[in-house]
């Protein structure tokens, strides 16, 4: 009996102790596309194969909680790497508001997004969109600005040529667009919300990105790190019936310079160790390359913990 106490006894301790050395972090996603999945996802995973608990969490956009990650109010973010420079340097979207607890955890994927039209409409390059009715505003996700200047730049045109229909952020203009209130709308490529939209509208189209040196260097006045990428048609690809060009940059996890270095170590282990796992549970992560998760980003930096990894993998500091 005294032998049963000391066994349920320990076994009791050894509970406790495991509860109390899990630890539970958050990381901001948007409330829908490929950011809110690819959070889904990775808290998901990172739960499942550390003492980590990560717990996904949906925000209007990412300059709501971008801001939250720097205040030590939110441990992680899916970023992309022109707002993290924006929000850095406060330039672009963040005039004035530096942010410099920003840290790069990992490279994610090449974010390939694109400006879709009903398959059938008479819309056919960038340029057509002059007079057309286009989301704007985009007052929950701000970073969406700069890339709709740039789509529009790459055909010599600007909000100015357009019919602005003022829409928080890109699920809102999807939603829009397939209720027949705007005549485009812009997302990444591998969300499913695309898919959505597509079955609702009977098909659509992706508008070409001219990859010429004059059309890119007129993008990257609004996103300097853009280029443009290739893409043929694939089931993935909706919208792509031919080859094609779509404007790209990197996307990124960032986290906060107040997160342990044990436990961004362990995140970046985690997605480094079990990218299957990560692809398995939301497709979008197909894209993900475990030797390029350490990418060289001019005017960021990373954090410790991840660097410490990278180290440990021969591949720091990155080419």
């Amino acid at each position: 009996m005294k032998l049963n106490i000391i066994i349920a006894s320990t076994a009791l301790t050894a509970l406790f102790s495991s509860v109390a050395l899990a630890q539970t972090v958050g990381v901001g996603t948007t409330k829908g596309g490929f950011t809110n999945q690819a959070g889904q996802s990775l808290s998901k995973v990172v739960s499942q194969k550390t003492n980590i608990q990560m717990r996904s969490q949906p925000f209007g956009g990412s300059s709501v909680y971008v801001p939250a990650v720097n205040a030590g109010k939110l441990e992680f973010g899916l970023v992309n790497e022109l707002e993290s420079l924006y929000a850095v340097t406060g330039t672009g979207i963040y005039p004035g508001r530096k942010h410099p607890n920003l840290r790069v955890v990992s490279a994610t994927i090449p974010f390939r997004v694109a400006i879709f039209v009903k398959k059938d409409s008479p819309i056919k390059s960038v340029k057509d969109i002059k007079g057309k009715r286009v989301p704007s505003g985009w007052a929950s996700q701000r970073i969406i600005q700069p890339l709709m200047d740039a789509q529009l730049a790459s055909a010599g045109l600007s909000y100015d040529d357009v019919i602005k229909v003022p829409t928080p952020n890109v699920v809102k203009g999807a939603n829009d667009f397939a209720a027949g209130k705007t005549d485009i709308f812009f997302f990444v490529f591998g969300a499913g919300k695309v898919r959505e939209v597509n079955a609702k509208v009977g098909g659509l189209r992706v508008l070409d990105f001219d990859p010429s040196p004059a059309s890119l260097a007129a993008a990257r006045k609004f996103v300097p790190p853009a280029f443009a990428k290739p893409e043929k048609p694939s089931k993935r690809n909706v919208g792509v019936s031919k080859p094609i060009h779509v404007l790209t940059y990197w996307h990124t996890i960032a986290a906060g310079s107040h997160v342990s270095n044990a436990v961004v170590y362990k995140v970046v282990k985690t997605m480094h160790d079990h990218r299957k796992a990560l692809v398995k549970a939301f497709p979008g992560w197909g894209g993900f390359r475990t030797n390029k998760m350490a990418i060289k980003f001019k005017g960021l930096t990373y954090h410790p913990g991840a660097i410490k990894f990278y180290k440990e993998k021969g591949v720091w500091p990155p080419k």
